[in-house]
């Protein structure tokens, strides 16, 4: 346990707690890199992350159906349970955000190599660039649906540049053509930028604290998001017949806490940014913990 906080957790941490003091210090506010990281960084990542990494063919299709099957359950329970609650449409999209988006990339990724090595990395890859792929549009079609109506929520997911990412660069490795580098060496730039931006972004929110005004809405939200999540993608792996360390690699990336850009979306489109923010900060410090009693009930139960 205190292996995964120092060499995983407490990196992530001071990453994001620069951020978080740079904000203090200067109050500058995410601006600009909520947009960079929406239709620059992370399409780039995605698409580089598709290019360079070796699925492994034997498990690679069924993680790819549990990750998506995972998403999509969380999603619609989240949205289930907000609209039950008759919370107003703008906190259902805040709470649809903060509770059905995990945070496969920048704690996703290192925590799953710490916890099951090289093969769980792999699978970590394939699960954050199926999110990657698919979150960005179907997080800002859930943002839209807050303040707009009718197709405006869909034509804003169709903008974002992540949803041709996959296909393009799929078409690429189908072709084998080898980019050139004029081209490929700006991308893996932009890439290589994205989780660090992304955790100067979450530090920035972390600055911000949390607001407990909504705090039953908010303690649901870290429930599901850190708890629930993981049930409901233990029954998915089981469903679809994954083991071993793709089983548990699947299962805590769904538990991880809510992804910092839900805060990027939440701004962009108005979607109560503060309750998500709350969120973003409530589910990453409470990770720690739960995080923590999962790698370990895994790796006894499942490993």
């Amino acid at each position: 346990m205190l292996d995964v906080f120092l060499t995983v957790i407490l990196p992530t941490f001071l990453v994001a707690a620069l951020g978080a003091g740079l904000q203090r210090w200067k109050a500058l506010g995410v601006g600009a890199l909520g947009p960079v990281a929406m239709y620059l960084l992370s399409p780039a990542l995605v698409f580089n992350g598709l290019l360079t990494t070796e699925l492994p063919a034997a498990i690679s299709l069924r993680v790819v159906a549990s990750a998506f099957l995972a998403m999509i359950l969380i999603l619609g329970l989240a949205a289930l349970l907000s609209a039950l609650a008759r919370q107003p449409r703008s906190l259902q999209s805040g709470f649809t955000l903060a509770t059905g988006f995990s945070n496969s990339g920048n704690m996703g990724i290192p925590i799953s190599f710490l916890a099951f090595g090289d093969d769980g990395l792999a699978v970590a890859i394939i699960i954050f660039i199926v999110q990657g792929s698919l979150s960005w549009p179907l997080g800002i079609y859930v943002a839209a649906r807050g303040r707009a109506h009718g197709l405006t929520p869909l034509k804003a997911a169709l903008k974002v540049p992540t949803l041709y990412a996959l296909p393009v660069a799929l078409i690429i490795r189908a072709t084998e053509w080898d980019m050139p580098l004029t081209f490929s060496r700006p991308i893996e730039m932009l890439a290589e930028a994205t989780i660090p931006v992304m955790l100067i972004v979450l530090g920035f929110q972390l600055s911000e604290g949390i607001d407990w005004a909504r705090w039953r809405s908010l303690v649901s939200s870290g429930f599901i998001r850190l708890v629930a999540s993981a049930g409901v993608a233990y029954l998915v792996t089981v469903l679809i017949g994954l083991e071993g360390v793709a089983q548990q690699t699947v299962i805590i990336v769904a538990a991880m806490p809510t992804a910092v850009f839900t805060t990027i979306l939440a701004t962009e489109f108005d979607a109560e940014s503060k309750f998500v923010t709350s969120a973003v900060v409530m589910s990453t410090l409470v990770s720690i913990g739960t995080l923590t009693v999962l790698i370990t009930l895994l790796r006894n139960l499942l490993g």
